[in-house]
């Protein structure tokens, strides 16, 4: 079953532009904690940091990395043949995506989500 259909009831009080937010899985300005949850999931990691109009407190999620995609970020495959003592060979091809690890860090003042930054 999906956040939103686990939240069917509140889901469908929001304003439309939060619905669509929700659906997006992104987390608008504006927004309640409760909202985000929905939206995307309880976050990986939470910090409280001074922010410059007073505490806020930042949800991170993070996506992508672990050990599969480090594995293959330092892996590649050769190509080549050779035929007797003749050989033909070709560039390395590299097997990861570089740094697929993404972060977005959702910040909220007084429960409420004041900027949302994706890196």
């Amino acid at each position: 079953m999906s956040r939103i259909d686990s939240n069917r009831a509140a889901y469908e009080s929001w304003p439309l532009e939060v619905q669509q937010a929700v659906l997006n899985g992104r987390a608008d300005k504006g927004m309640t904690e409760e909202m985000v949850r929905v939206a995307l999931g309880e976050p990986t990691k939470v910090e409280t940091r001074d922010g410059k109009n007073g505490e806020e407190e930042v949800w991170i999620y993070s996506k992508g990395g672990g050990l599969a995609n480090s594995v293959l970020n330092n892996t590649s495959v050769g190509t080549g043949a050779s035929i007797g003592p003749v050989g033909v060979y070709g560039p390395s091809v590299p097997l990861g995506h570089g740094n697929s690890e993404q972060e977005t860090d959702v910040v909220f003042q007084n429960g409420v989500v004041v900027r949302s930054t994706t890196m």
